[in-house]
């Protein structure tokens, strides 16, 4: 079985997504890693409307289809 950071009950420690969770881009409980976070943002995306994480575990915003 391939293990997906889903399954993780929070984050690995990571100074990108803990600037964006400063920032207000993605809640405390994002369990995104920062490099992926960073690069929506650049990209002009919204890094948390934009995944497809479990919401009744991360808290995030409602998905929304590019």
């Amino acid at each position: 079985m391939k293990f997906h950071y889903f399954d993780q009950d929070k984050a690995d420690s990571d100074m990108f997504l803990e600037m964006a969770i400063q920032q207000g881009y993605v809640p405390k409980t994002c369990l995104l890693s920062g490099k992926i976070v960073m690069d929506e943002m650049n990209n002009g995306l919204d890094p948390c409307a934009n995944c497809n994480g479990p919401r009744k575990k991360c808290h995030g915003r409602p998905f929304k289809s590019k």
